[in-house]
């Protein structure tokens, strides 16, 4: 590692990390562990990392600032796969001032990210990758990569285009709404400013055969039915809750903009209201449907173009117009202050089919709740089974059984898993700036 930050070769504006370079404070590394059936070769992992950034090499960039400005950068350090059981500090000299970092130890491999460089689909190229390459070389078969950015597919322009550097068109007729007041949220109790940064994991696992059959039948998405069936778990254990229960999905809009292959940042998000509504009333499917539709309606293409057109000049305007970095962080920060209650579902889908997936025995995703304070679920599909986990600062054991109980009663053979916990460092991408 580098213990001196050298001076990195800047790119292009880091317009789509502006919600997360500015913030005041550091925030922890977001990480993916992977279990795998056999112990890992460190030697092969280490051929396969090198043999993804000679495919991606703009996943072994840095970010510099000048002046105001974050900017991507060349960086010509090594980037390694640490042989140790702790994950590191990312972006910082512990990983030569890579913003992506892979770690391995016995049988477990973590991808950690800032979240500043890319998003959850920029970590799940990474990841994938590395895997694709471990695996073709360990087991001697050139598997089918299925969609994985493997070395034997070129890479294209459209992997590190920036989101907000194009103005999208918008239908003529389109007009993007008001914003208008949101009702408060309910917020559980249960979530309380503790000072601890250890986050507590309740999992269950559920066949994924199963689970489909019972959202098809109730006329929905996967994202959805386990809103309401969230949604209803808090209200078994709060009925006197005195404001709506609302859902917050995060959804990549790549598809939307035209930025499929982007590793950069390039989402929104969908508020559903799971309770509090006149839809309250109405049978389970129907309620099911009616959020379905909700949450399609939030997906319309136009609003997300024009968003975008409108949010990125102002990112642009304060990155070109900024002269003090220092200066800039000290201005509110409105992505602190945003509002994840009641809580936050991360529906993340499932990793790409692969002849080697039954080697892959485990997937988790580790993070921090959103400021600390709101339920966080993951939610990934692998193996023929959903992976739930509800993540929270405090104890949510309440929410988590009410939950377990909920799922059994609507018929699905929900399998909970022990209690677990974990901490995250802090990125460390600022070190030897500030």
């Amino acid at each position: 590692m580098s213990m001196t930050r050298p001076n990195f070769e800047k790119k292009e504006l880091a317009i789509s990390g502006s919600p997360y370079v500015y913030l005041p404070v550091d925030i922890p590394a977001y990480t993916v562990e992977v279990t795998h059936r056999d112990p890992i070769d460190g030697e092969l992992l280490q051929r396969a990392l090198d043999r993804t950034i000679q495919r991606m090499p703009y996943l072994s960039d840095t970010l510099t600032i000048e002046h105001g400005a974050v900017y991507y950068a060349k960086n010509p350090l090594p980037m390694e796969a640490a042989h140790t059981a702790s994950i590191r500090h990312v972006g910082g000299s512990e990983t030569n001032y890579h913003m992506l970092d892979l770690i391995w130890d016995g049988h477990t491999t973590c991808f950690s990210m800032y979240h500043g460089f890319c998003d959850g689909q920029g970590i799940n190229a990474f990841l994938e990758s590395v895997l694709y390459h471990y695996y073709c070389m360990k087991d001697g078969v050139e598997y089918d990569p299925n969609g994985i950015r493997a070395d034997s597919t070129r890479m294209t322009e459209g992997e590190t285009l920036e989101p907000f550097s194009k103005q999208y068109e918008v239908s003529p007729d389109f007009t993007l709404p008001q914003r208008q007041e949101q009702p408060a949220a309910y917020h559980l109790p249960e979530i309380v400013q503790n000072g601890s940064q250890e986050v507590l994991e309740y999992g269950f696992r559920l066949p994924s055969g199963e689970f489909m059959k019972f959202v098809k039948e109730n006329g929905t998405s996967p994202s959805v039915m386990l809103s309401m069936l969230v949604g209803e778990a808090i209200l078994r254990v709060h009925p006197d809750a005195d404001a709506p229960v609302l859902s917050n999905i995060p959804v990549s809009i790549r598809r939307q903009l035209g930025c499929e292959e982007t590793f950069k940042n390039c989402s929104s998000r969908v508020i559903l209201p799971v309770s509090g509504t006149a839809m309250d009333a109405l049978p389970f499917d129907q309620r099911a449907a009616q959020l379905r539709a909700m949450l399609k309606q939030q997906m319309i293409a136009d609003k997300f173009r024009a968003t975008y057109n409108m949010i990125g000049r102002t990112y642009r305007t304060r990155m070109e117009q900024a002269t003090d970095y220092r200066e800039e962080v000290q201005k509110p920060a409105g992505f602190m202050t945003i509002s994840h209650d009641t809580f936050y579902l991360d529906y993340i889908g499932s990793l790409h089919k692969t002849g080697y997936a039954d080697q892959i025995t485990d997937v988790r995703f580790l993070c921090k709740p959103a400021a600390g304070k709101t339920l966080h679920l993951n939610v990934i599909e692998h193996n023929g089974e959903f992976r739930i986990t509800c993540l929270a600062m405090s104890d949510v054991s309440g929410i988590a059984g009410a939950l377990d109980q909920v799922m059994k009663e609507h018929g699905l053979p929900v399998k909970s898993v022990p209690v677990q916990s974990f901490t995250l460092p802090l990125t460390a991408w600022r070190e030897g700036i500030l």
